[in-house]
């Protein structure tokens, strides 16, 4: 996640000096150490031992805790904001994490969830299904957004929603094949026939100094948890 996007949210739920605030997926408590900077009292939740220890290091003393978000270790009514960044859609059960997060939001809190927005929208998503990254070649990318379906069929008060634009740029073709290693594709092994297809791939988001830009959008919402 970018900091604009955190800027976006933090603005937009009003996170400030004193805001109780639970981050679910903290991973390396990057986003909770950036709403510590703005006074809240951060608070986190992530499924992964390793992410939890990272941090506890970049936020000292905060209550950071292992778990998953379909069964939060805190009491209702516990937080002003409950937050998730490129998170919630990893639920097991996205519509029973999303009632967990309204459960422990205080009434007339808030949820802020931000994610990458509609795949087909974002070209290094594009980009990655063309070599075949996740799958086949070519194969369609999914329709129905998880978070989507569920802000719906919760029926929780959206109160806002915006985008923010995110490109990702690699600096040149070492940079583009370590960023296809994180996705899961080796080049060098050729395992699924990447190595023959990346070039021409790559080709339209090639820049002429050797990096390239991808245009990516991330999309954030907010819930209202008035009862």
């Amino acid at each position: 996640m970018v900091a604009a996007a955190w800027e976006a949210v933090a603005g937009a739920v009003g996170i400030a000096d004193g805001t109780s605030l639970l981050d679910l997926g903290c991973g390396d408590g990057a986003f909770c150490a950036f709403a510590a900077r703005r006074g809240a009292i951060v608070h986190g939740l992530d499924v992964e031992p390793d992410a939890i220890a990272q941090a506890l290091e970049a936020v000292p003393g905060a209550d950071l805790r292992l778990g998953l978000m379909e069964c939060l270790p805190w009491a209702d009514a516990s937080f002003d904001v409950v937050t998730a960044f490129n998170a919630l859609q990893y639920a097991l059960d996205t519509e029973v994490a999303l009632l967990e997060a309204a459960r422990v939001v205080r009434p007339d809190g808030r949820i802020a969830i931000c994610k990458w927005g509609a795949p087909a929208e974002n070209e290094f998503f594009s980009f990655l299904t063309s070599i075949g990254a996740g799958g086949v070649r070519g194969a369609r990318l999914p329709v129905t957004d998880p978070v989507e379906a569920a802000i719906r069929s919760t029926r929780i008060e959206v109160i806002e929603t915006g985008d923010v634009q995110a490109p990702i740029v690699m600096v040149d073709d070492v940079a583009l094949e370590a960023s296809l290693a994180r996705a899961g594709i080796d080049v060098d092994a050729d395992a699924i026939g990447a190595a023959a297809r990346v070039p021409a791939a790559a080709a339209p988001y090639r820049r002429a100094d050797g990096s390239y830009r991808f245009e990516n959008r991330l999309r954030f919402w907010v819930l209202g948890t008035s009862r």
